[in-house]
């Protein structure tokens, strides 16, 4: 259906400008002037045709347009540019309010829907002042068809939408419903492309299938990447050959963009862009466009975050701040205490001759967050972070379940419907958390010190350890093999957080309460019944029923009897247990 933004759009004209055009040079914004004294600049030599003017809403160089200029030499620079400071803050509309706002999946800006900028399509509208001259022009339109699609200044109908301040090409899904944006971060190498494969692949099964949610692409040509991963691991015709995927690039048209803003290069993240909206099986189906959404899902190279890369030309991984919730890939293969519990069978075992620090990843992680959020030393981050623990099939013997057979949704007889089990997931968490306690705590103290809440959940995105083909000298998976492990858990698990989906909890019988404890702000400090040594846990514990591998037994956490400042619950569960 057509976007008729004919009627549902004021847009400004060249009048309601008063004949003023904002005017920026050599990294600055220089103010507004009539189009006469402009062209008097160009034409006295104070000014450059390389100078960009605000037509409309648009920003264009003056050579593109089309007034009186007959003069063309050098341009004075009118200012020193731009800092880091202020390196978000052109164009200067951020906190206009008219109406409903619309944030921009490549650089986050916010925008009013007048001024929502369409791609010209004749091909003689060549030239963008951010993206290129090989881009087609950008513009506010103020004409439109009788379908309500606009039209360029050669009278071509234009249906592609851009952000007014990247100029990036936007779906029209982001401006008709809301987004819930997850970023995800992890070493280089620890397995993210898979992981981003496998769980795209997953969700859209279980999301349709069991929960009766339609998990599909907004617009193919953002997820062009992760379409590829998935034809090459599931939907690959000759499925008994190896194959691996190509490791995930700095830069490049596949994983950033590189414009220009205020005069400097800046790279921003590509976006997976997907919808989520209930099927008609689904009890929500009739409010769908109140609860449908777009998930939004940011991928980096590790590089990426490596101290010192983050500068005012980088802006590649500030989605961090923007997004709703943060998954993190520990892999525990690169680490060198972690890789001595892992199968030896496994040929990336082999290939590591030393360990990783992939705290400094998640310090730097934290830092950014900080920085760029201006919290304070002692403030806790309230957004949820899912420390995932890649490469389970290579390790699975140490811990004490059998995720193949730990079921993770909740099939609800006398409705008809699955719910995500959050009562299974948080008891996963807590064993995961355990077993790292012991082997690598400063992951555990680390994220638990800075975020809210944190999960930690196992994952295999192949289901089996890959193998090593002599012939081709690689590492790689026979497709036909593939057979994922909890690997759209946690997205599961961020989409609950989130006010997504429906979770309900259980618990389990016979589990020993907790009987020795003290709630101290968004932790509980404890005691394991028989025991005299002192343990902790947040907030997302509280109430629940997990398994303690220390005790070989469950336990039960208790609630407090007085509100305390509790971890995010973004909806309401329901305790199937005691119907």
């Amino acid at each position: 259906m057509a976007l008729n933004l004919k009627n549902k759009l004021k847009f400004p004209t060249a009048d309601e400008l008063n004949g003023n055009y904002e005017l920026f040079s050599n990294g600055s914004k220089v103010g507004a002037f009539p189009k006469e004294e402009i062209i008097e600049l160009v034409n006295n030599g104070t000014l450059g045709l390389d100078a960009m003017v605000k037509l409309n809403g648009v920003w264009t160089t003056l050579d593109k347009t089309n007034w009186d200029f007959n003069y063309s030499r050098d341009p004075v620079d009118f200012g020193t540019g731009i800092n880091s400071d202020d390196a978000n803050d052109f164009p200067p509309e951020q906190n206009e309010d008219e109406g409903k706002l619309v944030e921009c999946p490549h650089c986050w800006y916010r925008f009013s829907l007048t001024k929502v900028n369409f791609i010209s399509k004749h091909p003689e509208l060549i030239g963008d002042p951010i993206l290129g001259s090989e881009a087609q022009l950008r513009f506010l339109p103020t004409s439109f068809n009788a379908q309500g699609y606009a039209v360029d200044a050669k009278g071509m109908v234009c249906q592609d939408m851009a952000c007014p301040n990247c100029h990036q090409k936007i779906p029209e899904a982001i401006i008709d419903l809301p987004s819930t944006m997850i970023s995800i971060a992890g070493a280089p190498a620890s397995g993210k492309s898979y992981y981003l494969a496998a769980m795209t692949w997953q969700l859209r099964n279980v999301l349709s299938k069991q929960l009766d949610y339609s998990f599909v692409d907004t617009d193919a040509t953002f997820n062009s990447v992760l379409n590829n991963y998935e034809s090459i691991l599931f939907l690959n015709r000759n499925n008994n050959d190896y194959v691996a995927l190509p490791k995930t690039e700095l830069q490049g048209n596949d994983f950033s963009h590189q414009i220009m803003l205020n005069g400097i290069g800046v790279d921003l993240p590509l976006p997976f862009i997907f919808t989520l909206s209930p099927t008609g099986f689904n009890q929500n189906y009739t409010a769908s466009e109140k609860v449908g959404r777009n998930i939004i899902l940011y991928d980096n190279a590790g590089e990426h975050f490596e101290p010192g890369r983050d500068s005012v030309t980088n802006l590649a991984t500030q989605h961090l701040i923007h997004s709703n919730g943060i998954c993190f890939l520990f892999d525990p293969i690169k680490d060198s205490r972690m890789v001595t519990q892992c199968n030896p069978a496994d040929p990336q075992v082999a290939q590591i001759s030393k360990g990783t620090n992939q705290l400094i990843l998640l310090n730097e992680m934290i830092a950014r967050i900080r920085k760029y959020t201006g919290l304070k030393n002692n403030e806790k981050y309230n957004k949820p972070l899912v420390v995932i623990i890649p490469k389970y099939d290579a390790w699975r013997d140490i811990f004490p379940f059998d995720l193949e057979k730990t079921p993770f949704l909740y099939y609800d007889e006398a409705n008809f419907t699955y719910n995500l089990e959050i009562g299974q997931i948080t008891n996963i968490s807590f064993v995961t958390r355990e077993m790292l306690l012991e082997i690598a705590p400063e992951v555990v103290v680390t994220s638990e010190s800075f975020f809210e809440q944190v999960y930690f959940l196992p994952v295999s995105s192949l289901g089996r350890m890959p193998e090593y083909d002599r012939q081709r000298d690689m590492i790689g998976i026979r497709p036909v093999n593939l057979n994922p492990i909890w690997a759209e858990v946690p997205m599961l698990l961020q989409l609950w957080l989130t006010g997504n989906i429906s979770a309900v909890s259980g618990e389990f019988p016979g589990s020993v309460p907790i009987e020795k404890y003290k709630f101290i702000g968004s932790s509980m400090v404890y005691s394991l019944p028989g025991m005299q040594t002192k343990e902790n846990i947040p907030s997302n514990y509280w109430g629940r029923s997990v398994y303690s591998k220390k005790l070989n037994k469950y336990i039960k956490f208790p609630m407090p009897e007085q509100p305390v400042a509790e971890a995010v619950k973004s909806v309401e569960e329901d305790d199937f247990w005691n119907k």
